[in-house]
């Protein structure tokens, strides 16, 4: 969807409109633009983002947790774990420029299927990777380490 009827113009993402910019790889150049061209000033003076790997990894941890059959912290039984900050789902993603891979350990709800509940995460999770961070999605691993049952906000324990 590259636009090359002129020399000098921009080549254009299917995501973008033509005229706005992305990361460098969404950009070029030709040596027919010079610095005192207009619109190339207009582009250098927008600035960058700059995704850093916490800021997706919290992306990914909240896409997970928004799956229905996700336990939320409330809802595991690890009450050690929550103290020492061990969160529910655990996420760790590595990012490469504009590709990233994440893995996702998570507890299930009873009486959800897990291996539904994986598919329906790994899938929702790809899809706001690219929606929100515009990154494309190598892989996303989802490994559920428990079921447990959900608690009820009335229930009490015995101390």
């Amino acid at each position: 969807m590259a636009d090359t009827s002129t020399a000098g113009a921009t080549r254009t993402s299917p995501h973008r409109p033509a005229g706005t910019t992305g990361g460098g790889a969404d950009r070029e150049f030709s040596p027919a633009a010079t610095p005192s061209d207009p619109q190339r000033d207009e582009m250098g003076s927008r600035g960058t983002l700059e995704l850093k790997d916490r800021a997706v990894e919290r992306i990914v941890q909240a896409a997970a947790g928004e799956v229905p059959g996700v336990a939320g912290p409330h809802d595991d039984t690890s009450r050690v774990g929550n103290a020492l900050g061990r969160s529910n789902p655990r996420v760790d993603c590595q990012v490469a420029g504009r590709r990233v891979r994440a893995e996702v350990h998570l507890t299930t709800l009873w009486p959800q299927p897990a291996a539904r509940v994986a598919a329906a995460v790994r899938d929702h999770v790809a899809d706001r990777l690219r929606t929100l961070a515009d990154l494309e999605v190598d892989s996303v691993e989802v490994h559920v380490t428990k079921v447990v049952r959900p608690t009820t906000a009335g229930r009490r324990r015995v101390q």
